[in-house]
Formats: structure tokens, C-alpha cells, sequence
């Protein structure tokens, strides 16, 4: 069912304007189109987390990207002061004071950390169906441990357009194709 936001009623999912307050109507997203949005990618990638099936398009790859190192950023800042903070207090002799070492640390962890291990399988899965969209085995994202090489050739396959139409790894996520 689709309603209008400014007056409830109840709406054909393809009215372009409500017919009972005349509002404009959001057009209604096919399903499997490509995020247009920060948010809507995010989202999708959420609700993704660990599905290895089906293609992401370049902007739902890069929004994911630019989430993930907005946050990593976040929390290396919120980390840093007390990093700072927990060796100094090492260089200072602290472990002869019998004081514990702050709580994160004592266990080997850091809210960074904490974040990567979070985000790694959502990255992972994103990134594996983008290469789906390309029509290329996730088998291919080893070429990151190929220095340098590897990187470059991941980096143009991750801006490319992915392939038009269906390939192997499902419908093509672009309306326009």
C-alpha cells in the first residue's frame, strides 16, 4: 500500500500526485534499483550483511565506502586521546603503580578495532557483488594481496559500470538498463 505523506490517503502505487490534496507523490523505487542516496545505500548494505548473492552498482559500493571510513575516522579520533593517554601512563612507570590497564586495552581491544570487526563482512559482501555487477567472481578481490597491482586493478573494476542488462550473478541493479 502506498499513502501520501501529507494527507494519508490511500494511493495506486504509480500516482504522481494525490488525488484527494493534489500533494506531488515521491516516485516509488522499483525494487533492486540502485541507491541514489547516503542512507538508502547504507541501508542496503545493512540488511545485506553477509549475502554474497545478487550485484551492487557503483554507488551503493562507494556510499558504503564513504560510511565506512567516516566511521573508522570517528572512532580512530575517539580512540586516540586515550591511546595517548594508556602510554603515557606505560612510559611512566604505571604498570609498577598495580594499577589495571584501562578497560579496552586490558583486553586488547580498541573502539576502532571494535568498528573493523563490525564492518568487515558488510565490506566484504558489498565488495563481492560488485564484482558481480561486473560479472566477475568474487574469487577476484585476492588480488588485494598482490601490492600495488592488485590495488590498481580492484580500484578501476570498482569504478566501471557494471554490465548491462542480466549476467550470471542476477538482474542488472540499474532501472535504466
Amino acid at each position: 500500500m502506498v499513502y501520501c505523506p501529507a494527507c494519508g490517503a490511500q494511493l495506486p502505487p504509480s500516482a504522481a500526485f494525490c488525488p484527494r490534496c493534489g500533494a506531488p507523490q515521491p516516485p516509488v523505487a522499483p525494487q533492486g534499483e540502485a541507491p541514489r542516496d547516503f542512507w538508502r545505500a547504507i541501508g542496503i548494505c545493512f540488511r545485506k550483511y553477509a549475502d554474497f548473492n545478487g550485484r551492487a552498482p557503483r554507488a551503493e559500493y562507494w556510499w558504503w565506502v564513504l560510511f565506512q571510513w567516516l566511521i573508522g575516522l570517528t572512532a580512530t579520533m575517539i580512540d586516540t586521546p586515550t591511546y595517548l593517554a594508556y602510554f603515557a601512563a606505560l612510559s611512566n612507570n604505571w604498570p609498577s603503580s598495580g594499577l589495571p590497564p584501562p578497560f579496552p586495552y586490558s583486553l586488547g581491544l580498541s573502539l576502532t578495532s571494535l568498528v573493523n570487526l563490525a564492518l568487515f563482512l558488510p565490506t566484504l559482501s558489498v565488495s563481492v557483488r560488485r564484482l558481480h555487477d561486473l560479472d566477475k567472481s568474487g574469487w577476484w578481490l585476492l588480488l588485494s594481496f598482490i601490492p600495488l597491482i592488485g590495488w590498481i586493478i580492484l580500484l578501476v573494476w570498482a569504478c566501471t559500470r557494471g554490465t548491462r542488462g542480466p549476467n550470471r550473478f542476477g538482474p542488472n541493479p540499474l532501472p535504466d538498463a
